[in-house]
């Protein structure tokens, strides 16, 4: 008489194959999440940066800035927003919530400088983030 069904080890290794796909599948997602999270901040921004260039151009300083973007810039991923000189460049520092975020971002700094001759590309860095979790413009460690 003949059977039919799966063997015992047919079904270990297809249990086997769908875990596997489904860490690499919970990975990737985490990746996409801290991304779209990186990226609304980026868009928080770009109303701000025409801003804060004029108002850099005047001053030549990150003092008067500051009081700005703590008024305006605010989403619900950042707990707070400053601005700094940092290697003598003025900074807009932003600096991510520990709840409510993904976890790759929790507690972690992005910051974008005003560009040199205040006409290019702003500079996107973080020394907490891993590039991977940022756009392609930012630098991470």
């Amino acid at each position: 008489m003949k059977q039919a069904g799966f063997t015992l080890i047919e079904i270990m290794i297809v249990v086997a194959i769908i875990g596997i796909l489904a860490a690499i599948a919970t990975v990737s997602y985490n990746v996409y999440v801290a991304r779209a999270q990186v990226s609304e901040v980026l868009t928080m921004l770009s109303p701000y940066k025409l801003k804060l260039i004029e108002q850099y151009s005047d001053e030549l300083s990150c003092a008067e800035l500051d009081a700005a973007v703590n008024e305006h810039i605010t989403t619900k991923y950042i707990a707070n927003s400053q601005i700094a000189d940092i290697s003598g460049n003025c900074s807009v520092i932003f600096t991510f919530k520990a709840t409510e975020v993904n976890l790759a971002l929790r507690s972690k700094r992005i910051y974008f400088s005003i560009p040199d001759g205040l006409n290019g590309a702003w500079n996107c860095q973080s020394d907490d983030i891993a590039q991977r979790n940022l756009p392609v413009t930012c630098t991470g460690i």
